[in-house]
C-alpha cells in the first residue's frame, strides 16, 4: 500500500514531444497531481490544457547543460517535487547531468552506460549475446562499409541502430543484392543493423524497474496495425505469457535497469520462442492503454522516484483501441459513427472531450499554419 501522500508536483521538461498526449492522459487520471511543462514550442495546445498547472516556453537549448539550467529555474521557482523527462533525448541528457539537478529532484534513472546499451541496437545485440538472451540475428554495418553476409538468412530488415522508434527508418529487403545497392546509394553517418526477418508476430512488454527488479509491467499484442507497417499498433490485446515474462526479467536484471522501458519482442514461429528485438528506454505511444488496463506507469514512476511504496499492480486482459484505431474502424464501417456506445467507449476520445480547450487550440494552430503556408 502507498505509505505517504499521493499528491505531488511533476515537471515534464520535453513538452514538445508527441508522447506528451499519452503521458498526460495517464497523469490526468490521478487527482491531486500538479503538472508543469517546459516546451520549445510557443504554440503548443497543451499550454491551454486544464491539466497543466503552468506552461513555460524556452527556445530550444543549444547545449544540454543549458536545458538542465532551464529545468532548475522551474524546479526552484515553483518548488516542484520531481522532474520526469518522457523521451530518449531528455532522459539521456538528465542521466548525464543528474548531479546538476536542483536538490536532486529527478526521477530514478539508469546509468549512462546501461542507457546507451538499451538505446543502441548494436550494443544491445552484443549485450544479449553475452548474457545468453535470445534475440534476432543481425549484422552491424558501419558508415562506409559494404554489406557482407555470412550468418543471416533472407528476407531482411534494415534499421538505424538508434532513433528508429515507431518504425522510423525500417526497410524490408528480400535479397542481399538490393541491400548492397541500398547502402551504395544512401550514405549514412550512423551504424545500421541488417536483421534476419522472423516469421511470427510482434508483442511488447512494458516495465518499471529498480536495480533491475521489475516493480510493474504489462504485456500486450498488437491486433490492428496503423498506417505504418512497422509502426505502433492502433488496437491492443493485453495478455500474459510466462515464457516471455521470464525472458524480460532476465534482460532487465542483466541491465540493472532503473525507470521505465518498452521492450519490442518477436515470437519466432519456427523456433517456438520469443526473441527480443529492441528496447525503447522511455515512455511509449500506448502508455495510456496500460493505464486503462490497470498499470499507470507515469504515476507509479513518480511514486517510486519520490520513495512512495506501492504494491505490484495487476492488469486486466482487455482490448484497447486508441484514437487512430477508432478513426480507422469508422472508415472501415461508416455505420459505426451512429453507434454511440462504441464512440463514447473510446478512452482516448474521452480524454479529448474532457480537455476541450486543448483540442480547440490544436485545431486552431493547424489552421493557422495552413493559412500562413499559403
Amino acid at each position: 500500500m502507498i505509505a505517504k501522500s499521493k499528491t505531488f508536483s511533476v515537471l515534464i521538461p520535453d513538452g514538445e514531444n508527441p508522447l506528451l498526449f499519452n503521458v498526460i492522459n495517464c497523469l490526468s487520471q490521478i487527482k491531486g497531481i500538479k503538472i508543469y511543462l517546459i516546451s520549445s514550442l510557443k504554440e503548443n495546445p497543451f499550454k491551454h490544457s486544464r491539466y497543466i498547472q503552468h506552461y513555460s516556453y524556452y527556445p530550444k537549448a543549444k547545449e544540454e547543460k543549458d536545458w538542465v539550467n532551464n529545468i532548475n529555474i522551474e524546479l526552484e521557482k515553483f518548488d516542484i517535487d520531481l522532474v520526469m523527462p518522457i523521451f530518449e533525448d531528455g532522459i539521456q541528457a538528465l542521466t548525464k547531468y543528474k548531479n546538476l539537478i536542483y536538490k536532486g529532484r529527478y526521477c530514478v534513472l539508469p546509468s549512462i552506460e546501461d542507457f546507451s546499451i538499451a538505446l543502441n541496437k548494436d550494443l544491445l545485440t552484443k549485450h544479449m549475446s553475452n548474457n545468453q538472451i535470445q534475440a534476432s540475428k543481425s549484422i552491424v554495418i558501419k558508415p562506409g562499409e559494404t554489406f557482407k553476409n555470412e550468418s543471416i538468412n533472407s528476407p531482411f530488415l534494415i534499421k538505424p541502430t538508434s532513433n528508429s522508434g515507431g518504425g522510423v527508418g525500417i526497410v524490408a529487403f528480400s535479397n542481399e543484392k538490393d541491400i548492397e545497392n541500398y547502402f551504395i546509394e544512401n550514405k549514412f553517418k550512423i551504424n545500421y543493423l541488417v536483421e534476419e526477418y522472423i516469421e511470427g508476430y510482434d508483442i511488447c512488454c512494458n516495465v518499471l524497474c529498480d536495480k533491475g527488479k521489475i516493480l510493474a509491467y504489462t504485456i500486450h499484442k498488437g491486433i490492428m496495425k496503423g498506417g505504418k507497417i512497422y509502426g505502433p499498433s492502433v488496437e491492443l490485446l493485453f495478455l500474459y505469457d510466462d515464457q516471455l515474462y521470464k525472458k524480460i526479467v532476465k534482460l532487465m536484471e542483466s541491465l540493472n535497469w532503473y525507470g521505465v522501458a518498452n521492450i519490442d519482442i518477436r515470437y519466432d514461429e519456427r523456433a517456438k520462442e520469443f526473441k527480443v528485438i529492441e528496447i525503447n528506454p522511455r515512455f511509449w505511444y500506448n502508455v495510456d492503454a496500460s493505464a486503462i488496463a490497470g498499470v499507470n506507469f507515469p504515476y507509479l514512476y513518480c511514486l517510486h522516484s519520490l520513495g512512495i511504496d506501492f504494491q505490484e499492480p495487476k492488469y486486466d486482459f482487455i482490448k484497447y483501441l486508441n484514437l487512430n484505431g477508432f478513426i480507422k474502424s469508422v472508415k472501415n464501417n461508416k455505420l459505426a459513427i451512429f453507434n454511440f456506445k462504441f464512440i463514447f467507449s473510446n478512452y482516448q476520445l474521452n480524454f479529448i472531450l474532457k480537455d476541450p480547450l486543448q483540442i480547440f487550440y490544436r485545431v486552431y494552430y493547424v489552421i493557422k499554419r495552413l493559412i500562413l503556408k499559403n
